[in-house]
């Protein structure tokens, strides 16, 4: 898959010899910034601007290293023959880098650096390319990693960030799944039709428990709420366990939530998630209605309640805010495409839409800049300096969850929460530009 062992080799020798060079003025620019990357609307929550939407997982082997598991589908990619065995081929390059986040924010180290340039033929009907990488992680820390992954021929990329949580061998990226075939699995939302193994390899266990419960997340408050939604608390509706072994099949198909432990005292553990067969797409009316609830205050919700059907109920809002079948349909393809998107790239413990990104993504739409640092995130709409708009989400702990963010809540009329809610009720969609002052 990749090119000749001698050339990686060589190509780590050489990324490890620049990172001693340079450690003193690494750790200087990490420690007097604290956003470890900005970026701007192509790189992060717009899939309509790269062809790659690669999957990204983290596995803990050890004490000392962890795995990472970058999925590809090929047809997202270039493939061609211009090579000397005439094979079909795609060039990907994948560069990392590792930020140990332990101590203080303002302490951030790159401990981990690495790039590699792949030659991959592409087989018939290959339906995805699986890139592990190994690299250190010691345990007791916490690390944020950014990948990058190219098309070099195509000329794309895309870059996502996964927080690397080694303070518990219980938690979540302890535990890694496998389709039978042996690719990994690299997300946790299933369904009735995903057949799967669970593979545990921290400590020498005998059995696992799993816990379902059939309750749904709590949905986010708006901005002008002082306080989030609750956390999600996991209340088993049943306990089961079995021995533990790693080509044991597994198919959790009742809707809800799968809590997979190797010891029932922690809290942490692997948060499986059914959400439905078309997740993160939704197309059950039921579900469609609940977001709703982001334009209309109790008493109006209540009432659109009483048109009978959910389908009906649906209809009604839609047409009553545009006043026009045409307008409607436009209004419906943005809001559940968005909601599509949130689901894609902020589900956590609960439905993307559900979060607190979520809910500002679906209203206000993809931010113009984000800026990324190892506990926090900040969204700015900036399309003109006098009407921007700013939210931050600090990442917070939870046992079934390593990048849990919630909205950090302050002035509501920074926001302008009520003038988005406003534009959407009268069948437009909200643009920053719309602000009067």
């Amino acid at each position: 898959m990749q090119k000749t062992y001698i050339q990686r080799i060589a190509g780590y020798l050489f990324i490890r010899c620049i990172l001693t060079i340079c450690m003193v003025a690494v750790m200087y620019s990490c420690a007097s910034n604290r956003n470890v990357s900005k970026t701007k609307k192509p790189v992060l929550y717009n899939p309509a601007t790269t062809s790659l939407h690669p999957k990204v997982g983290v596995f803990h082997v050890s004490d000392t290293e962890s795995q990472m598991f970058i999925s590809l589908n090929t047809n997202e990619l270039i493939v061609n023959e211009a090579n000397a065995e005439r094979t079909p081929q795609a060039e990907i390059k994948i560069h990392y880098q590792l930020f140990d986040c332990t101590e203080t924010e303002n302490n951030k180290i790159i401990s981990d650096s690495a790039t590699f340039i792949n030659s991959v033929k592409v087989k018939a009907q290959q339906k995805l390319l699986v890139f592990p990488i190994m690299f250190p992680a010691m345990q007791e820390r916490r690390y944020m990693l950014m990948i990058q992954v190219n098309d070099l021929l195509r000329r794309n990329y895309v870059r996502q960030f996964l927080t690397v949580d080694k303070t518990s061998k219980y938690s979540e990226q302890n535990f890694r799944l496998t389709y039978l075939n042996g690719s990994p699995k690299l997300e946790k939302t299933v369904n009735e039709n995903d057949v799967f193994r669970i593979i545990y390899q921290r400590n020498a266990i005998d059995r696992i428990f799993i816990k379902y419960m059939a309750a749904a997340g709590p949905v986010a408050t708006s901005p002008l709420a002082s306080i989030s939604a609750p956390e999600l608390v996991f209340k088993a509706d049943s306990v089961w366990e079995q021995p533990y072994n790693p080509t044991t099949n597994f198919m959790f198909g009742y809707e809800g939530f799968y809590l997979i432990q190797t010891d029932t005292i922690p809290q942490e553990g692997l948060l499986l998630m059914n959400f439905g067969t078309s997740f993160p797409k939704e197309n059950r009316t039921v579900q469609l209605i609940e977001p709703i609830k982001y334009f209309l205050n109790q008493s109006e919700y209540q009432n659109l309640e009483q048109a009978g059907t959910p389908k009906k109920m649906m209809d009604n809002f839609w047409l009553t805010t545009t006043g026009s079948t045409d307008k409607a349909r436009m209004l419906i393809r943005v809001f559940y495409t968005r909601m599509s998107y949130a689901n894609q790239y902020f589900t956590d413990v609960k439905e993307g839409w559900k979060t607190d990104r979520g809910i500002v993504y679906m209203v206000y739409g993809l931010p113009d800049n984000v800026l990324k640092s190892s506990d926090s995130e900040t969204w700015e709409y900036t399309r003109n300096r006098s009407k921007s708009v700013t939210f931050t989400f600090d990442k917070k702990e939870t046992p079934y969850c390593s990048d849990h963010y919630v909205l950090r809540r302050g002035d509501p009329q920074s926001t302008y929460w009520a003038v988005a809610v406003d534009s959407w009720r009268k069948g437009r969609v909200f643009n920053i530009n719309d602000i009067d002052e």
